[in-house]
């Protein structure tokens, strides 16, 4: 049976290796300043194990797994936020009392900036989004916003800085989103040069919008080009057990990661898998792209954020690694990633009707759910 990650404790299949934690005696050097830093071991969220971490992007949905991973293992959070405290409240639980520090930031303000990094060993952004708004651009944000980050986290002497992106970013995407976190990876690499860039696919879990959007608009869900877009869907758990791995292995310094699920599916794939784990047909809905984005583009005018053209645009893109040689995956971390068919029922399980909701079928492989047809209603399905 499949536990939640944060009942878990965010757990992974790690290599011998990778598990070794500084003990009382241990001296270690910080590649990237030199800094030497004697070992105090590793308490857990009851005690402080001396190390400092400021994680941008905390409010978002990888933001929540990785402040509770650091914060489990005694690690004092900052947790920057914009707007009400009511964004990141959240989160003061996933740590020890006094452990979890939220403070106000702009993103603009390099002073608000150093004060949220001051005293940290290690700094995490994960700040990005796939669509504009009126204070904020891609270019302000994944760009102008990750450089001074970076610029502000080097002169403050912070020791690690771990940048996250997007697989599909390419300085020639077909995305202004993808493009401008190609340049950022860039910037942050030029003004932080031990930095680590994670690049990470499609990711999936309870606040996803991935298996959530199906299951929720199964009566009327939108694709384009016939839901064959490709997809390397990785468990949210995954990629934030991936960063914290990243952070204590002092060999990663500088290196390049991209997380993504060994298995390739289309979008279609993933619907099918939803139709068989909810007993009730999906009505997929495929719209030409270019009136699904003019539709978009007229949703701007919305007092709330509804989709977007880049959102639209991002429909399209495939979840394509590098094939870099020089860039590392979860196997060079020992971790051995969730498989989707196994793991996708917790996440979505409150979308069946209500005569299926407590059944427990899963399905043991992925041909079991996408060689039948699929039923028109859920009376012609058989258990």
């Amino acid at each position: 049976m499949f536990v939640s990650p944060l009942n878990r404790g965010l757990k992974g299949l790690v290599a011998p290796a990778r598990l070794a934690k500084r003990g009382k005696a241990d001296v270690v050097v910080r590649k990237t300043t030199g800094q030497v830093l004697v070992g105090r071991g590793t308490y857990g969220r009851q005690s402080w194990n001396g190390q400092t971490a400021t994680v941008f992007g905390c409010s978002g949905f990888l933001g929540r797994y990785v402040v509770a991973r650091l914060a489990r293992e005694g690690t004092k959070v900052i947790v920057p936020y914009r707007g009400i405290t009511e964004n990141i409240r959240h989160l003061r639980p996933t740590g020890d009392l006094g452990m979890v520090i939220p403070m106000e930031f702009d993103l603009r303000n390099a002073k608000q900036i150093e004060e949220c990094v001051r005293y940290s060993d290690v700094v995490i952004n994960l700040i990005g989004r796939n669509y504009e708004t009126k204070n904020f651009s891609f270019e302000s944000v994944h760009i102008e916003g990750a450089q001074r980050i970076a610029d502000v986290s080097r002169e403050a002497g912070v020791s690690r800085l771990i940048h996250v992106s997007n697989l599909g970013a390419r300085t020639n995407a077909h995305s202004e989103a993808l493009v401008s976190k190609a340049f950022g990876e860039q910037r942050v690499r030029e003004h932080f040069p031990g930095a680590n860039i994670v690049r990470l696919a499609t990711m999936y879990g309870y606040e996803d919008e991935l298996l959530n959007n199906i299951g929720r608009f199964k009566h009327f869900y939108l694709t384009v080009n016939g839901a064959q877009q490709k997809l390397r869907p990785v468990c949210v758990s995954d990629a934030a057990h991936a960063i914290g791995t990243i952070r204590d292995n002092e060999d990663t310094v500088g290196q390049t990661f991209e997380l993504y699920n060994p298995k390739e599916y289309s979008r279609k794939d993933i619907i099918e898998l939803v139709q068989y784990l909810l007993h009730e047909r999906v009505w997929q809905v495929s719209v030409p792209p270019r009136l699904l984005r003019a539709a978009a583009q007229l949703a701007n005018i919305l007092p709330f954020h509804y989709t977007s053209q880049h959102e639209i645009d991002l429909m399209s893109i495939d979840d394509a690694p590098s094939n870099d040689p020089s860039v590392q995956t979860f196997a060079d971390l020992g971790i051995q990633p969730h498989t989707l068919e196994l793991t996708a029922l917790q996440y979505i399980r409150h979308y069946r009707p209500p005569q299926h909701e407590e059944d427990p079928m899963e399905p043991k492989g992925y041909k079991a759910f996408r060689k039948p047809p699929v039923p028109v209603s859920t009376r012609d399905i058989v258990v």
